[in-house]
């Protein structure tokens, strides 16, 4: 008997939160290197207060046409 075991991976955009695979997936990332950006998410789970937004977004095929504000405010939200 052969068993055939198969993984599907599926993320969600951070903007709509659509179901898209990784194929159609840009992800933006906060820095444009990926070591910083990487110790930038890794310091940001830490230290939430200290750093907040996201260090790296994965944005859908439809959400590409939205308005780049709304990216950077998930990215870089305004501080209070």
């Amino acid at each position: 008997m052969v068993t055939k075991i198969e993984t599907t991976e599926h993320l969600l955009c951070d903007l709509c939160g659509r179901e898209m695979s990784p194929q159609e997936a840009v992800t933006l990332y906060r820095s444009d290197n990926k070591i910083t950006a990487a110790k930038m998410m890794a310091s940001s789970l830490v230290r939430q207060n200290d750093n907040p937004g996201q260090a790296n977004v994965d944005i859908c095929p439809a959400c590409r046409q939205r308005p780049v504000g709304e990216v950077l405010a998930l990215m870089y939200p305004p501080r209070s």
